[in-house]
């Protein structure tokens, strides 16, 4: 460690070193001369290299009071060092607190940017849970109308079969017309065989008019028929011999 410092209005510059395990003061004048002396020891070194320095009594005021401004411009010195590696330290930290803020603002900007993702996130997400809502609301509209209708539908499908139910009860049922139209077919059929033997036995038969009878069906609601009589004109038929 050196230090400088100025006594009786001359300049000096003085160091503290190890020799031989122990520390020596060395104190340089204006002139090139110095002064080295052991810590703990009355007597010193004095001169310009150490092969021709003479021994000097430290202990003198001049010397002394010297040597005390030395030690005094060293502590300065180690104090000033001291003071120059605190602020070291605090512009360290300081430079480090300016890192820590950049990053700060850094993580700041980043949680901005996540919490308006998040924000747009949360819309979309409030958005589809309003179009699902409005979804299931149509689709419960939806089969409640279906319901509704598929409900009218029955009531007019039971009142279209009991009106059905009761056209058919009230149509009038005939039975007994149905038996002698069979019957008076079958004698028309006979009649016609009989007038084909005839033919064959060389009579010409002749047919004048055959007004056959129409049998009308009434069809009506639900699949069900009635057979309707209309009256019936007797064919006629003229034989002649060839």
């Amino acid at each position: 460690m050196k230090a400088e410092f100025y006594y009786d209005c001359h300049k000096y510059i003085c160091s503290l070193v190890q020799v031989d395990f122990v520390k020596e003061l060395k104190i340089k004048n204006y002139q090139g001369f110095v002064l080295a002396v052991k810590q703990g020891e009355k007597i010193g070194l004095l001169g310009k290299s150490r092969h021709n320095a003479k021994q000097i009594d430290v202990s003198k005021p001049h010397f002394y009071n010297v040597i005390k401004a030395a030690m005094s411009a060293l502590e300065l010195e180690t104090r000033n060092e001291v003071i120059l590696e605190r602020n070291r330290t605090i512009a360290e930290g300081e430079e480090m607190i300016q890192q820590q803020n950049r990053e700060i603002r850094l993580l700041n900007e980043q949680l901005r940017i996540q919490a308006t993702k998040i924000e747009q996130l949360l819309r979309e997400n409030q958005q589809l849970s309003a179009q699902l809502v409005e979804k299931e609301i149509r689709e419960t509209q939806i089969n409640l109308a279906s319901q509704e209708n598929l409900a009218q539908v029955g009531i007019e499908e039971g009142s279209g079969e009991a009106e059905i139910s009761k056209k058919i009860d009230d149509l009038p049922i005939i039975d007994s017309g149905l038996e002698v139209h069979l019957i008076e077919n079958q004698q028309d059929l006979e009649e016609v065989e009989n007038a084909e033997a005839i033919s064959e036995d060389g009579v010409e038969v002749v047919d004048l008019e055959i007004i056959e009878e129409v049998d009308a069906t009434l069809e009506v609601a639900g699949g069900e028929s009635e057979i309707k009589h209309l009256p019936k004109r007797g064919s006629q038929r003229k034989a002649r011999k060839k």
